[in-house]
């Protein structure tokens, strides 16, 4: 391990601490409030039925019906879940250059015998790797909760939503390294990560009700990736592959401009 890895992980601790305690929650409540929610079941499925089409096209296909996989998927793979790892991406992004900068620490960080390109790729690897982290934390967690509390997932199509949670999160985190190694600006980072997320999230939600805007839609992550459907089928291969190489080229992008920006 590096001395930029290794210092950068330990700066990382205490907030990983933080979220990884907040994931957690999020799972035991989520998981552990499942037999009361199926007990409800009837009152909920009328309202599952009766919900707006505007409403289910945000909140997800899977939702609008009672299922086990409908309503724990839109929690840790939709909504909640996704907002928060995207969050994490994007301020782990966000942090790898930017927030040396803003800290005036890059400065001197970049004197030492270490090349540019090694600091970026060790701030990336911090940055994926503790996403990574965070994501593995909540599976492991949902599989051990799932026989106590009578869900029965497939254990595969668990991996596979876990996958695809990381995956979606990785793009737009690496959006944020991207701009905060052009610019040096960490709230500008934040900003397009935080802003373009949400502006596809809405674009894709828009998408099932306006038909104009349809084909815009499916080309967002969110239409590829629907929390409320992952645990029940999993989630297609192809789409997953192209955001993965989404990911390297943005970080590639980021590491090359950092590389050869003009820190004076």
């Amino acid at each position: 391990m590096t001395a930029v890895l290794r210092r950068t992980l330990a700066v990382e601790r205490q907030p990983l601490i933080g979220w990884t305690a907040g994931i957690a929650l999020l799972v035991l409540v989520t998981a552990g409030s499942w037999p009361a929610v199926r007990d409800s079941g009837a009152q909920l499925d009328a309202v599952m039925e009766n919900m707006p089409a505007a409403l289910t096209a945000f909140l997800g296909e899977g939702i609008a019906s009672f299922s086990a996989a409908g309503i724990v998927g839109s929690r840790l793979f939709g909504s909640i879940g996704l907002a928060v790892f995207i969050a994490f991406g994007v301020s782990r992004g966000s942090r790898a250059v930017a927030g040396e900068e803003a800290a005036g620490t890059l400065e001197l960080l970049v004197t030492q015998p270490i090349s540019r390109t090694s600091i970026a790729v060790d701030k990336v690897v911090a940055a994926l790797g503790t996403l990574a982290g965070l994501v593995v934390v909540q599976q492991v967690l949902l599989l051990v909760m799932m026989p106590l509390v009578g869900l029965d997932f497939a254990v595969g199509n668990v991996v596979a939503a876990s996958i695809g949670l990381y995956v979606v999160s990785a793009v737009f985190g690496m959006l944020a390294f991207a701009i905060g190694a052009a610019t040096g600006n960490r709230q500008l980072a934040v900003g397009v990560g935080a802003g373009v997320a949400g502006g596809m999230f809405l674009l894709n939600g828009l998408g099932a009700l306006i038909e104009e805007l349809r084909p815009l839609a499916d080309l967002t992550p969110f239409h590829h990736f629907d929390g409320t459907l992952v645990l029940s089928r999993g989630v297609a291969v192809v789409p997953m592959l192209v955001m993965a190489a989404l990911t390297v080229l943005l970080t590639a992008a980021g590491i090359l401009i950092f590389d050869r920006r003009d820190l004076s």
